[in-house]
């Protein structure tokens, strides 16, 4: 069922990529409350506490509701969107109860990502590790495109955090300027559910 929300992330919406993401925005607006850290450490925390640390404002990109993937006890997903119009940049990040190492979560989500489908078209731009300070760095692909005749641009990251896995996914359209900073995103969540004073779990090996 993780599998299944990534590929609703990457997929959805076949039509030109600025209408789906102005049609999603609602949606992903809809729980952006404040969400107060959770006082346990991240070190071992699960995807339910974890998610608790989420901002409600990253890098410009607004918090919208969260949904239990894979089962409740399982992982958690949460949509974030920028309020641009045609020019929204939308985010999906993921936090799951397995122990994948980041570099083979990491082709697996791009592999995933890049998949082809009807009016979409994906590839590799190039790898990448965003820092976040004393967090274990993420593992990143940017990704170009298009969806439909929408040029599009990305980032797929994988990385680990307490006791779960962590995947986020950002597409936008690609203009110059961006119309978001999808490091600086990626970066933001991977410090925020750091938590004050703890440290994130090493990958483990393999």
């Amino acid at each position: 069922m993780a599998q299944a929300a990534w590929r609703r992330a990457a997929t959805g919406g076949f039509g030109p990529l600025a209408a789906a993401l102005a049609a999603a925005l609602p949606a992903f607006l809809s729980g952006c409350a404040p969400v107060p850290h959770s006082a346990s450490s991240a070190v071992g925390a699960s995807p339910a506490v974890l998610v608790e640390r989420l901002p409600a404002v990253a890098a410009g990109f607004r918090r919208g509701a969260a949904r239990p993937i894979g089962g409740a006890e399982e992982g958690r997903e949460v949509s974030y969107a920028t309020p641009g119009g045609r020019l929204t940049a939308a985010a999906t990040v993921e936090l799951l109860a397995e122990n994948t190492a980041a570099a083979a979560a990491l082709d697996a989500a791009l592999a995933d990502a890049l998949r082809a489908g009807p009016a979409r078209e994906m590839r590799d731009a190039g790898r990448l590790a965003v820092a976040a300070g004393g967090v274990s760095p993420l593992l990143c692909a940017e990704t170009v495109g298009r969806y439909g005749r929408e040029r599009v641009a990305g980032l797929v990251c994988a990385g680990r955090v307490g006791g779960a896995l962590l995947r986020i996914r950002v597409t936008m359209p690609a203009r110059e300027p961006p119309p978001a900073d999808p490091r600086a995103f990626a970066e933001a969540i991977a410090v925020a559910l750091s938590g004050p004073g703890a440290v994130a779990a090493s990958a483990p090996s393999g």
